[in-house]
């Protein structure tokens, strides 16, 4: 399950703001808005495998799961109503205000306490954070973004021990954040059913191994594939002693474009 929280510092816990008028009386609530079209709409669709909990300055948290919201329409004004609703109806007790959708009075602690014992895995999507090419992300991760407002010092002290990814050093919109996240995460899941494809061939361990750790470097996983035991034939060139480097179809172009730069033209046939 894949899983975004947005922390919302100005609008109003009680629900009152007029759906007329989203960014001035609802405290950036159209933020919010776009944050839970992004997280849960595709196209002609649904994500079923996606929940989105926005907590609203630290006291009050909504939760939409995907698998169940009913009367989710992608136009903010509609989806300002059915927070306004749980806002409204939100108390010490998780209520069901619309279906597929929870809410009560909670805390950022609270919350993380729930994606632990979930055994997701939270990751604070920051600008300043390690770079997203350089982390690997759980399948099951659960993003943690501010709305149009820095976190507080109160939510820096929450996060403290939550890893940091950035997606880059521009500052993004919320709502783009999560669609970047969710492309990440689709890419990955592709990438776990994809078949490996043959990127080059050599006939020594050891250089197989240097190839691998270079495209490595780049960030391209590999894998070899050894036909025979290269020490015990160390001059065989019938395939008893070849390697293959095997890389993901999207790495494919770079893979064998590194290896032209640094070793000669790729052998793939």
């Amino acid at each position: 399950m894949r899983r975004f929280v947005v922390l919302a510092h100005k609008v109003p816990t009680s629900g009152e703001f007029s759906l007329n008028d989203l960014p001035g009386t609802g405290g950036r609530v159209d933020v919010l808005c776009r944050a839970v079209g992004a997280a849960l709409f595709i196209s002609h669709g649904m994500r079923t495998d996606t929940e989105i909990t926005l907590l609203v300055q630290n006291a009050v948290q909504i939760r939409i799961s995907g698998d169940r919201v009913k009367r989710l329409n992608p136009d903010e004004r509609s989806t300002a109503a059915i927070l306004q609703l749980a806002l409204r109806g939100a108390g010490a007790e998780e209520v069901e205000t619309t279906p597929g959708v929870v809410a009560s009075q909670s805390s950022l602690s609270q919350v993380l306490d729930r994606l632990y014992q979930l055994e997701s895995h939270p990751v604070v999507l920051h600008e300043q954070g390690v770079p997203v090419d350089e982390y690997a992300l759980p399948a099951d991760s659960a993003f943690i973004l501010s709305d149009h407002e820095d976190f507080s010092n109160e939510d820096e002290a929450s996060l403290a021990d939550v890893p940091r990814v950035s997606l880059g050093p521009t500052a993004l919109h919320t709502s783009q954040c999560i669609t970047i996240a969710h492309h990440l995460l689709d890419r990955d899941e592709r990438d776990a059913s994809d078949d490996l494809v043959l990127c080059h061939k050599v006939w020594e361990e050891p250089k197989a191994q240097l190839i691998a750790g270079l495209l490595e470097d780049f960030g391209i996983p590999t894998n070899l594939l050894s036909h025979g035991v290269t020490s015990l034939y160390p001059g065989m060139v019938d395939g008893l002693g070849e390697v293959r480097i095997m890389v993901r179809p999207r790495d494919l172009e770079k893979a064998r474009a590194i290896i032209g730069d640094y070793f000669g033209q790729p052998v793939d046939e």
